[in-house]
């Protein structure tokens, strides 16, 4: 994983990777047919312990309280990004990628389903504040790529907040994007604020 994310996916080689874990090239082609499928192997790792992170950021909170589950949930996976940073990094890279890196569908298929699963969390967030009528009827799927797409380009500007760190405060961005877009969805602000609160003791 450290390979990829310090030299890019171009430098994966199934012959470099296998003098790095002292195997054989052949020895791992009997557990990977392909380079495909060993960065779909890598991808679909990171996912579950994404999903792992976030389904103990879920229960921590009650699930009466949805809007505050979200605001959890993006703040867990921004922790994700800082303390396994390299794993982050491999995410990050498989979607920025502008080449297509899973071309194989047996390889790119389960990555998809497992990135749906990984997401469920917030989904399920989603869905129970919108069955208390705490947002406006909406595609709960459509929202909950909102959500992840939109922390997701903020949490990637870890470089840029370095130089910048007043105005690049990734924290506070991640928490004002998801407000912003429950207000869009016609979440109380009161109520949204009130949720922020619970977890951090100040205000959005």
């Amino acid at each position: 994983m450290k390979m990829v994310t310090d030299e890019g996916f171009g430098a994966l080689s199934m012959n470099k990777l296998a003098g790095v874990v002292d195997y054989t090239p052949g020895a791992l082609y009997r557990y990977f047919d392909s380079k495909d499928a060993l960065l779909g192997a890598l991808v679909n790792q990171v996912l579950d312990e994404v999903r792992a992170v976030l389904v103990v950021a879920a229960e921590d909170v009650p699930e009466d309280r949805p809007l505050a589950r979200l605001f959890a949930l993006t703040r867990a996976y921004r922790r994700f990004s800082v303390e396994e940073s390299n794993k982050f990094s491999l995410l990050a890279m498989s979607m920025a990628e502008p080449r297509v890196l899973l071309r194989a569908p047996e390889v790119a298929e389960p990555v998809v389903h497992s990135m749906i699963a990984t997401l469920s969390p917030i989904a399920d967030a989603l869905g129970v504040a919108e069955a208390k009528q705490m947002l406006s009827p909406g595609s709960v799927p459509e929202r909950t790529v909102l959500v992840f797409a939109s922390v997701q380009g903020i949490v990637q500007l870890r470089k840029q907040a370095r130089v910048a760190p007043e105005l690049l405060d990734l924290d506070r961005m991640v928490a004002a994007v998801v407000r912003t877009l429950l207000l869009g969805w016609g979440a109380d602000e009161g109520a949204v604020d009130r949720a922020f609160e619970l977890l951090t003791g100040g205000p959005s």
